[in-house]
């Protein structure tokens, strides 16, 4: 239990390191190329950070052709989230008092609690997909 405690702290640290915004997020990723440009390898990086070696191998690519211009986030495609950031805060302490059931069960309760807090609704397979990204 205080591993699972442990490994749950560092991921909420790593998400606040990471931010909301997009210059956190730029910031997040300079911290990485950093490390990896100061004799880190971009897999140690990757592993302190939470990301994968491609992307930070990546990022460091695109500095040094562009420098910090080149980590500067392109704008992205796709439907936006009908649960801005608060309202995932509350959907994952929500999660946090369902730990023991599994994800198929989590994400039923999730579309439930999602439609009665929010007054928005959302499949079971895209509140799975949230319960996955918040319990990863």
């Amino acid at each position: 239990m205080k591993q699972n405690t442990h490994h749950r702290i560092n991921k909420e640290l790593l998400e606040m390191l990471r931010g909301d915004s997009a210059r956190e997020r730029l910031l997040h990723r300079l911290h990485c190329v950093v490390m990896a440009m100061n004799g880190s390898s971009a897999s140690e990086a990757a592993r302190i950070y939470g990301d994968s070696p491609r992307a930070v191998a990546y990022w460091v690519t695109q500095f040094k052709l562009q420098g910090i211009d080149g980590l500067i986030e392109e704008s992205r495609p796709g439907r936006p989230s009908k649960l801005n950031q608060s309202q995932l805060a509350k959907v994952q302490s929500f999660l946090g008092k369902h730990e023991s059931e599994p994800k198929s069960v989590k994400a039923e309760i999730v579309s439930e609690f999602i439609s009665k807090e929010f007054g928005i609704t959302l499949t079971v397979r895209q509140c799975w997909r949230i319960v996955d990204r918040l319990t990863a």
